[in-house]
């Protein structure tokens, strides 16, 4: 087998073979309460902070449980009016007041993997975290389970734990500790048991024929009516997975296309001022296909659950199955055994174990929270043939030394006038969709596709190359706002799944990952007669006038030289520091480029070799003031050592301003503060999209507040 088993697989296939197969090798996806399993990752979370000296007062831990409970978002599942009873449990653990010299300990070998919670190397003990109720079966589990650690722990230390413990969190005293001193008869028996179960996996991978009935089915087993020998009270379905599309076998009623097709639809945010233009415009966009039956991939989840829930309506039980007729590439890439000189945080950890449970989904992860290393990391386990699709060529070459410094191989590139396509490539969707034909052979044998700042994913360009991209088993997003501001989310999850991690830059700055940033908003910069002058320039002088924006823009925001002398003056007062000036229109960075003295302006027409210059010195030379449009400094690139952010665009959009404050959040040595500096501006086009931005920050988490101009 290619992969290791672990513990949990071995255990399964010993109740059920077919149920190991159904969730192992086929993947049939099924609707399981999570809240026990998301509420046992808090505890460890927890144990494993305090027990490695990283948050030692009870307060703060207290505060960590909060946030962790928070992320999981416990407090909507059953687990609501648990959650002291959970935090109990920690204080058990606490409590004890063991010495450990690792926790979570990670085993590998080719055969198996185990993750054991605590060990303590220098008195041979290892023990497991539970925080279900101690009973005869689980005792039985739990001491088979160790036992396995057992044998692991000998394979890589060659000699016994002289301890094993389960430690059950519920009690204290006694009933908290079961216990036993594992010999070499335990180590041979779990050793036999392990590899007998291995082999058999691997006769029924080879064959993929399916494993015969239990005779009983086991409690947990979520695939129960698939088994099912009868097909009454049952609706039973096939998702066939074709390319980069799934095909609905099954049962369709009026009811079932009507839901299907109203859940995977949507009206263009639009609409309504296009249709006043054209009453015939076609204004919904449809993924749905009754008559082919089809939905693109990135729509599983969203279709085992429209299914359910269907089910649920009728009062029957749903047997689902998949088929999947991919062929995807075999060729293993050699990887490292772990990142070079990168070692994760626990929430990076979290991301890539969420990732790889469901193979297809977004990690929306504030900025600053090392986008690119849990890329790195996702790749690095997958060892198959990878695409990491950027749309700027800075993120492209940027992206290309992070992997190549963290892996350690030679990384590919597509774009920017090169063309050297190896096992993991980076490309720019510009290259790729412009000879998307000549790509097309390669483009099938990817077998894990990422796309950065994906929500850039809603173009048509992703979606017509997410059709030639047939055989990829792995698809992740990874973005720090998987939104649209112009209603076009739907087709980002077309492309590349649903949201399944969230990771906030508050809870990043609250557990000291990134700089808690200073907000300010400018505002009465201009007074009455001030606007009156400059609403006067932006006007036309005809009957009726209609506002134009476009006009009243370059008046209030690229030609206003109130604003722009404060942006200069801005500048001058933070002397020293490394200052982005952002802006919308050319001609106004052109414009603050002559005013700011010392400065430099980046924009889309500056040569590439003026571009890794002017960066270069921006990051590690004289230069201190950076002036560049929005569009290009906005997401994805990363300067460390940028102090201010003065945002002068007026930009309208949400996702660009939390995008444009992650440019100055993240730490570096010698780094004590961070500005983020905007305007409250007038009229009302620029006024109402001031209150939008400072709506969303604060939205975020953040404390903005509003400075009346004293110039």
């Amino acid at each position: 087998m290619s992969k290791p088993t672990s513990f949990s697989q071995n255990n399964m296939f010993e109740h059920c073979s077919r149920w190991w197969y159904y969730s192992y090798l086929k993947k049939v996806p099924s609707i399981q309460d999570m809240c026990y399993a998301h509420a046992g990752s808090v505890i460890h979370n927890c144990l494993e902070k305090h027990y490695n000296n990283e948050i030692t007062v009870q307060d703060e831990l207290k505060s960590f449980f909060n946030r962790e409970w928070n992320k999981y978002k416990l407090d909507s599942t059953k687990l609501l009016y648990k959650k002291d009873e959970y935090w109990l449990m920690i204080i058990n653990g606490i409590n004890l007041n063991k010495k450990f010299t690792s926790t979570e300990l990670k085993i590998f070998y080719p055969d198996i993997v185990g993750y054991l919670d605590v060990v303590n190397t220098e008195t041979d003990e290892i023990a497991d975290w539970k925080s279900s109720t101690r009973r005869r079966e689980n005792e039985e589990e739990y001491t088979k389970q160790l036992k396995l650690y057992s044998y692991l722990y000998y394979r890589k230390f060659d000699r016994l734990p002289k301890k094993a413990i389960v430690y059950y969190l519920k009690y204290s005293g006694d009933k908290g500790e079961l216990s036993f001193t594992p010999t070499m008869e335990d180590v041979e028996e779990i050793k036999k048991w392990h590899e007998d179960i291995y082999t058999k996996m691997h006769e029924i991978k080879n064959s993929m024929k399916l494993p015969p009935m239990c005779k009983q089915c086991h409690f947990f087993c979520p695939y129960k009516n698939l088994c099912a020998g009868s097909d009454k009270g049952i609706l039973k379905y096939t998702l066939h997975y074709y390319g980069a599309k799934i095909y609905l076998d099954g049962p369709i009623s009026n009811l079932l296309h009507i839901g299907i097709d109203k859940k995977f639809s949507y009206e263009l945010k639009d609409a309504f001022f296009i249709k006043k233009h054209n009453p015939h415009a076609m204004t919904t966009i449809k993924f749905w296909n009754l008559k082919k039956r089809l939905l693109p991939i990135g729509f599983k989840d969203g279709l085992v659950k429209t299914l359910n829930d269907y089910a649920k309506y009728k009062g029957l039980k749903l047997a689902l199955d998949v088929e999947d007729h991919r062929q995807c590439d075999t060729t293993i890439v050699e990887m490292p055994n772990e990142l070079i000189g990168k070692k994760l945080r626990d929430y990076q950890e979290d991301a890539v174990t969420t990732f790889f449970r469901n193979k297809i989904g977004c990690l929306e992860l504030g900025t600053g929270a090392g986008k690119n290393l849990i890329a790195a990391e996702c790749i690095r386990r997958a060892g198959v043939k990878t695409l990491f699709i950027v749309d700027k060529i800075e993120l492209l070459r940027q992206t290309k030394k992070v992997f190549e410094d963290s892996l350690g191989i030679e990384i590919g590139v597509i774009g920017g006038g090169e063309e050297d396509i190896k096992d993991v490539t980076v490309a720019t969707i510009q290259t790729l969709i412009k000879r998307v034909k000549k790509y097309a052979d390669y483009l099938k044998t990817v077998r894990f596709l990422a796309i950065d700042e994906s929500h850039h994913s809603a173009s048509r360009s992703f979606f017509k190359l997410s059709q030639y991209l047939i055989n990829t088993e792995f698809r992740v997003n990874l973005t720090g706002t998987y939104t649209r501001d112009d209603g076009n989310d739907m087709m980002m999850y077309a492309v590349g799944g649903y949201k399944i991690f969230d990771l906030s830059s508050k809870v990043l700055i609250e557990n000291g990952w990134l700089i808690k940033p200073t907000i300010k908003f400018i505002k009465n910069f201009l007074d009455p007669k001030e606007i009156k002058h400059l609403e006067d320039n932006s006007k036309e002088g005809l009957i009726n006038e209609t506002e134009q924006y476009s006009l009243y823009y370059k008046s209030f925001i690229a030609n206003n030289s109130k604003r722009n002398k404060i942006i200069k003056e801005l500048c001058d007062k933070n002397k020293g520091k490394k200052i982005l000036v952002l802006v919308k229109l050319i001609d106004h960075g052109k414009l603050l480029e002559k005013e700011i003295e010392g400065s430099k302006y980046l924009y889309g027409e500056t040569n590439k070799k003026e571009r890794e210059e002017m960066f270069k010195e921006f990051t590690e030379g004289k230069l201190n003031v950076l002036i560049s449009t929005i569009s290009i400094f906005a997401e994805g690139i990363d300067i460390p050592q940028l102090d201010t952010v003065i945002n002068a665009s007026a930009n309208k959009g949400n996702v660009k301003t939390i995008q444009v404050l992650g440019r100055v959040l993240r730490k570096m040595e010698g780094k004590t503060n961070a500005q983020y500096i905007d305007f409250v501006d007038e009229p009302r086009f620029f006024r109402l999209a001031s209150l939008a931005r400072m709506k969303i920050l604060r939205q975020e988490g953040h404390d903005v507040q509003q400075e009346v101009y004293e110039g």
